[in-house]
């Protein structure tokens, strides 16, 4: 059975081996992903027992005190799919995750929390943690274009019993073209018998008829239920008192304000909130400004949100970018940082986009500006390798642009090797699949039941490819395997060929065919593709006559900075040769 696993700052956690990590789709304007959570509720007051009545005073109470201040981990602690999916949706009331990356991070890192906390195999069957699973695939569909198809698959595996997570999965696949599949998935539903069939009956019907969408409006308002979130009269699993718990949370939380301060002070200094650009675990990322009017970049870290673990990463992320910023001007610059007994401030460089964003937001990648940005990736790496630290999480995501140059961020996860080893053994695997190497998912040992995986800096090289690789070919070298355990067995398995498809760069499909060598011993170090031929600039032409050799040092300066692609560098140089 298929385990869940997200894109969140891994601390601990469950051998990869099993764990899933999903690829998403984007989500179009006109809503063709179909979402089955806005069904119409019947509510029956009259249900309602002098008893039940006596009960839900005495809980009322403990309902709205534990909740008032909005905090998800309070609400992980009721251990409820119910409580947990209306902290959930009065959430998304917030705004528009499909216009709001913001809030579209914090459900995602929500959704991811509570699947941490409750385990797929034991509350699968319960309806509010089916439509959780549906909810949280919709919206990996608006964050990556790759993942949301083994979401849907997840939910439909496991929560097979409720049609709605069939015909969730089917609109998914109509509104990427995939008709036969979609078909397919709504028969496959009816043989299961999954309930209600009059539901799976009148999405067939609407795709028979040609409509894009598998269930109308006012096919929506004809699904009546007892019971709270649009249940289905099949399976009332709620009790009365319940039911009014989970009401009684909802107006509290819907009331709840948003935590939005106007200035973060860190020790002593005033700085303005401007925006916040970034969000993971128990972190917010902000974008300030000081009276000077200069940007930065405020990582605010929750420590009562925090696990020992987590507080110890962040700690340790403050001691490597102070120890290695010296260094390299690849590192993302940390300016200063306060530890308190509730939170960790981290005042840091404000990057103008990270490299992920930058990816998406283009079909191609211009042939200057990958060499150049290859070359930044493997001067902070080749930096932090050097002090003995291996990233193990290397990813576009994790590069962000500054000036026009790429810097390495993110160090929660990274480990310091001792003088006397070339590798260590983490308690778990870590990194995201797409990225990771061989050696990272392969265990090594097992003690008392948690799984081990062998890093080394050959690792962070397999990284480095795999983000070549999505740079030259505009995707990752497994992403297009949608399972993810066949994903897992094709990058471990050494008759899996990679596809490395002819390209005019020779010295580049050199540099990638070396970088994704699967056995760690063979595979390319970051000091020889930092001398590799790819890297070197073209030899200079013979200066033209009549040319002193001061103006043509000058344009042969300018030739590497236009080649550096450094808007800058370009503007000085350009000035010098005019004057």
């Amino acid at each position: 059975m298929p385990f869940f696993s997200f894109k969140r700052r891994q601390i601990s956690g469950s051998c990869l081996n099993t764990r899933m990590i999903a690829p998403g789709r984007q989500s179009t304007g006109d809503s063709d992903s179909c979402n089955l959570l806005n069904l119409k509720v019947v509510f029956h007051i009259s249900d309602l027992t002098c008893n039940t009545v006596s009960r839900f005073q005495t809980n009322i109470t403990s309902v709205v005190s534990l909740n008032s201040t909005c905090s998800v981990n309070q609400v992980l602690c009721s251990k409820s799919p119910e409580l947990c999916m209306t902290y959930l949706t009065n959430l998304e009331k917030a705004g528009d995750p499909r216009l709001d990356s913001t809030l579209l991070a914090k459900l995602l890192d929500s959704y991811s929390r509570v699947f941490a906390r409750l385990a797929l195999e034991k509350y699968s069957k319960n309806e509010c943690y089916a439509r959780m699973l549906v909810k949280f695939a919709e919206l990996k569909v608006i964050e990556d274009p790759d993942d949301a198809h083994d979401n849907f698959l997840v939910a439909t595996t496991n929560s097979k019993a409720f049609a709605f997570v069939h015909i969730a999965y089917a609109q998914f696949l109509l509104s990427q073209g995939n008709v036969k599949k979609s078909y397919a998935i709504l028969q496959k539903a009816i043989e299961c018998n999954a309930k209600p069939t009059e539901l799976l009956h009148t999405a067939m019907k609407n795709m028979q008829s040609g409509k894009k969408q598998l269930l109308l409006v006012e096919d929506k308002e004809n699904i009546t239920g007892l019971y709270f979130f649009h249940q289905t009269n099949f399976d009332v699993s709620l009790s009365v008192v319940a039911r009014w718990e989970l009401w009684a949370i909802r107006v509290v939380l819907l009331h709840t304000p948003i935590f939005s301060n106007d200035t973060i002070t860190i020790k002593g200094r005033q700085f303005f909130i401007l925006k916040m650009i970034g969000r993971g675990g128990s972190s917010k990322v902000y974008q300030v400004l000081d009276h000077r009017k200069q940007l930065y970049a405020v990582k605010y870290v929750n420590l009562e949100e925090a696990d020992a673990q987590t507080v110890e990463s962040y700690k340790n992320e403050i001691e490597y970018l102070n120890h290695l910023q010296q260094y390299s001007e690849q590192i993302i610059k940390l300016h200063d940082y306060e530890i308190t007994n509730n939170c960790i401030y981290m005042l840091m460089e404000c990057g103008n986009l990270d490299l992920n964003t930058w990816l998406r937001n283009r079909k191609s990648v211009n042939p200057l500006e990958r060499k150049f940005y290859w070359r930044n990736m493997l001067e902070a790496v080749h930096t932090i390798h050097k002090h003995g630290i291996i990233h193990s999480d290397l990813k576009p995501a994790n590069f962000v642009i500054v000036n026009a140059s790429l810097k390495l961020i993110d160090f929660g996860i990274a480990n310091r090797i001792q003088p006397d080893m070339t590798s260590i053994v983490k308690d778990s695997q870590v990194g995201t699949l797409n990225y990771m190497p061989p050696e990272a998912i392969k265990d090594t040992s097992s003690k008392a039941g948690h799984p081990s995986s062998k890093i080394s800096p050959k690792g962070d090289v397999w990284s480095l490819g795999c983000i070549l690789y999505c740079m030259t070919y505009g995707k990752t070298p497994f992403q297009s395997i949608t399972n993810q355990m066949s994903k897992l067995h094709a990058i471990i398995d050494p008759s899996h060929e990679i596809d490395f498809p002819n390209i005019a760069e020779q010295d580049l499909l050199d540099v990638l065919t070396r970088c994704l060598v699967r056995n760690p011993k063979e595979r390319i170090s970051i000091a020889e593709l930092l001398e590799h031929p790819y890297l070197q600039i073209q030899p200079q032409q013979q200066p033209e006559p009549g040319r002193t050799f001061c103006h043509t040092l000058v344009l042969r300066i300018a030739s590497y900075y236009l080649w550096c692609l450094n808007p800058v560098n370009v503007f000085y140089c350009s000035t010098t040769l005019q004057w």
